[in-house]
């Protein structure tokens, strides 16, 4: 079995590394779906680093940690898969909403090659956020144990599936919230990638960030912007600095001219710190009010809409083949 299990993973790891995700804890001390994945000029850019023979240490799939104290912990596939999901998803969730998290990422661990001593890190900021079990356990509050089995549940349940492209591991981009459409890859990272497409993604009114709202005074804004852009002018009325304002196809800000210069909506959401591109901006003429829908740069798989399609139904399957249009959900097994 072992070897059989080796010759397909080699046979289909032909894709490159996606950096993941941010990690923040919520009141209950379970964590918040991930915010989003570091802004990148492109999503896919490493080869993968192919499974070999090392790679199975009792007959299993284990996988190599960079952990935050800088200690590389070889780990079995299926404990870091859970530690994963503990991290990155609550364990409140639907069940389909946390098997479908552990098929994107098993995908991003089997496909990254960030680092050149490990397969993947602990770091949430650089690659997958990940608590081990005992950690959890010490964090958590009430029905702890009973979260854990849930999520090494939702591994189980999908033991060594992976989501493809024309045979090779999908970048499977995700993040917490879209605010309603999600974003096509090129709109956020200039290239175009067919599975990462503008999809409807209804339900999310139950996430945490589905709208939030920024406040700056008008010369608060104003610098952050000059400092972005030194030929910006926002000389007189603030009314005035608001120009003409395109949008993409989910729904961000493609650019905005603000003080007669053009700002692209990813360096407004860099600059002005927000959490994502689908804004609106307005000024009373003493402040500049921003509100944001959605949480993450917008593009993959949502988390609250895995949820709202897992709440009205839908299997993991259904939740990954709406958000990686085209992919296909593969089973390595003898």
């Amino acid at each position: 079995m072992k070897k059989a299990i080796l010759i397909c993973m080699c046979a289909i790891l032909l894709g490159v590394c996606v950096p993941a995700l941010p990690l923040l804890l919520e009141k209950d001390k379970q964590p918040e779906p991930t915010a989003s994945m570091p802004e990148i000029t492109e999503p896919a850019t490493q080869a993968a680093i192919p499974v070999t023979e090392a790679d199975f240490g009792d007959g299993k799939l284990e996988v190599s940690v960079l952990m935050e104290d800088g200690a590389i912990t070889q780990l079995a596939m299926d404990d870091y898969l859970t530690g994963v999901l503990l991290a990155e998803m609550p364990a409140s969730f639907e069940i389909d909403a946390l098997k479908a998290q552990a098929v994107v990422a098993r995908t991003i661990t089997l496909r990254s090659k960030k680092h050149d001593n490990c397969r993947i890190c602990a770091n949430p900021a650089c690659c997958q956020g990940y608590i081990s079990v005992a950690s959890y356990l010490e964090k958590a509050g009430q029905n702890a144990m009973e979260n854990v089995e849930k999520a090494q549940k939702a591994v189980s349940d999908t033991d060594l599936e992976v989501l493809l492209y024309d045979g090779a591991l999908i970048d499977a981009t995700y993040f917490s919230c879209s605010g309603g459409k999600t974003e096509a890859a090129v709109a956020v990272w200039g290239s175009d990638v067919p599975y990462l497409q503008s999809v409807d993604s209804p339900g999310e009114e139950i996430a945490v960030h589905y709208t939030d709202e920024v406040v700056y005074t008008c010369q608060e804004f104003a610098a952050k912007l000059v400092v972005e852009n030194a030929a910006a002018d926002f000389s007189g009325e603030p009314a005035a600095w608001f120009g003409e304002v395109t949008r993409t196809e989910g729904g961000g800000v493609e650019t905005a001219v603000l003080g007669k210069v053009s700002y692209s909506g990813t360096a407004l959401r860099r600059v002005l710190k927000l959490r994502s591109t689908a804004f609106t901006m307005t000024t009373d003429g003493q402040n500049v009010t921003i509100t944001t829908q959605g949480y993450g740069h917008r593009v993959g798989m949502s988390q609250y809409g895995a949820e709202a399609m897992a709440l009205s139904g839908s299997t993991y399957q259904e939740i990954l083949a709406h958000y990686y249009a085209g992919t296909v959900l593969s089973v390595y097994k003898d």
